[in-house]
């Protein structure tokens, strides 16, 4: 048996078959994605066939009613789920790293009148897809299931143009009239095609409040979609709030993963990345060396492309660093751990047992 075990570590390592290529991430920390891969400049996308930058849009034009001054379009927000708020190592709040998201606002003075809809646009950056890759990510509302907001995951063969988001890949409903706080079916929600998913309807991902009109704040849900239909395309994918009057979605963790030869600069930026031990039985310690200061977020999937944890170390010097996953609680087998830098990621194979 322990041989049979060390033949599959050792094809494992090699990449044979199993490994997954990340070709889109973005988890929305700090400034680098605001100041240097973000556009809103108040300008609608600029129709391009090939374009790295990602695009936030207000086509709207309705000012919020909050009275809090939220920006337009999609900004930078902390999650408001406490248990989203900081991300650990499987749970070690002793060592944990802030979160950060990215929202948009509906809340308006224009109720569910068509004048009412807001349409805030986030769109990525084209990406070539291979046979069979898939779009992951994360959504939640800031409260549910009153004023619950909803949004429309979008897909573009052509450009990214706001126009050109033809097809609905997903559609998350949200509230069109009030009812009681205590039960979903009092409250009537969207329809449309596809059949919408209403976030907390089934009791999950909801951190539930109390009192007369309680808020229950939406924790981040995980979602995901085949995208085999579009392979070997350039696609670009869009997150459309379209919500009438609610309050704010929030997204984090967008990602497209697939069976490529090359993903994001991979095995190209050396780092000097090493896990130890390897096989892991409790921890492993990841070590990596920067050649110039970087932001630097840690990802580790499991064989199937699942994203079974991140974390984010922020802004880091050049020099030697190291973080540490706590595998005992991770199930035995086969992982991808990844380094991203802003200018690429580093993998490396990782055993549990």
């Amino acid at each position: 048996m322990k041989k049979i075990y060390t033949l599959i570590a050792g094809l494992f390592i090699a990449g044979v078959s199993f490994a997954q290529d990340t070709i889109l991430f973005e988890d929305f920390e700090l400034t680098r994605f605001y100041d240097t891969l973000l556009i809103n400049d108040g300008n609608p996308p600029p129709a391009n066939t090939v374009d790295a930058n990602w695009y936030s849009y207000d086509a709207d034009g309705i000012p919020d009613a909050s009275g809090g001054s939220r920006p337009d379009g999609w900004f930078a927000v902390q999650p408001w789920a406490l248990v989203d708020q900081y991300e650990t190592v499987y749970g070690d709040v002793s060592n944990p790293d802030t979160n950060t998201t990215i929202a948009a606002n509906s809340w308006n003075n224009n109720g569910e009148s068509a004048a009412g809809a807001e349409f805030n646009w986030l769109i990525t950056p084209s990406v070539q897809l291979g046979a069979h890759d898939t779009l992951f990510w994360k959504s939640a509302p800031f409260q549910t299931p009153r004023y619950l907001d909803g949004y429309k995951v979008k897909i573009s063969t052509t450009d990214n143009s706001d126009l050109s988001f033809n097809t609905t890949l997903f559609n998350a409903a949200e509230m069109t009239a009030t009812g009681s706080d205590t039960t979903f079916s009092t409250f009537t929600f969207s329809g449309g095609t596809p059949t919408p998913f209403v976030h907390g309807q089934d009791g999950n991902y909801i951190e539930f409040a109390s009192g007369a009109n309680p808020v229950h704040n939406g924790e981040l849900r995980p979602f995901s979609i085949p995208l085999d239909a579009y392979a070997g395309q350039k696609i670009f994918i869009a997150f459309l709030h379209d919500s009438h009057d609610d309050n704010l979605i929030e997204l984090d963790d967008v990602m497209i993963r697939g069976n490529h030869a090359v993903g994001i600069n991979e095995n190209k930026l050396d780092l000097g990345l090493n896990l130890f031990p390897n096989p892991a039985t409790d921890n492993v310690q990841v070590n990596y060396e920067l050649s110039a200061e970087t932001t630097v977020t840690i990802t580790v999937y499991d064989l199937t492309g699942k994203l079974v944890n991140t974390i984010s170390k922020g802004n880091q010097a050049q020099g030697r660093h190291f973080a540490f996953i706590n595998t005992a609680e991770m199930a035995k087998g086969f992982y991808t751990v990844t380094v991203q830098t802003t200018t690429g990621i580093s993998t490396a194979k990782l055993i549990v047992k």
